[in-house]
């Protein structure tokens, strides 16, 4: 007695597994994270004046436990933001308020969440404030 599966076996079996794993991939169940889809001021842009807020939309709602939000001056000091609020109509956008102008000159914003499956998702991007350089 042979406890080898036959080839027709194996066949059926990876039609199956093949039936239910193309749908899962289609649709971007399997491996989805949360991701940045825009940004205020966007990444790379000049500015002429200062902004008057950050914000960041994600992929799908974010958790504010754990979040942050941070802005610093190429090569320099953080800069203090207004408190991090999720907007009350958009759960999927960060914000939070520059509370100082900011000067001519680049500027870096780092930005960390948490996703709903409990992923720490984070990145950073940049802009300008004034004249290109």
């Amino acid at each position: 007695m042979s406890l080898r599966p036959s080839s027709s076996v194996i066949r059926h079996a990876c039609i199956v597994v093949a039936a239910l794993g193309i749908p899962a991939l289609a649709s971007g169940t399997v491996m989805r994270h949360l991701k940045l889809v825009r940004s205020f001021p966007a990444a790379d842009t000049v500015l002429a004046a200062s902004p008057e807020k950050i914000t960041i939309e994600l992929s799908e709602a974010v958790e504010l436990t754990g979040a942050k939000l941070t802005l610093a001056k190429e090569g320099g000091a953080p800069i203090a933001l207004g408190a991090l609020r999720r907007e009350p109509t958009a759960p999927k956008v960060l914000r939070a308020d520059v509370t100082t102008a900011l000067s001519a000159g680049g500027y870096v914003v780092s930005w960390r969440t948490m996703s709903k499956d409990g992923h720490v998702v984070k990145g950073t991007f940049g802009f300008r404030v004034g004249a290109a350089k």
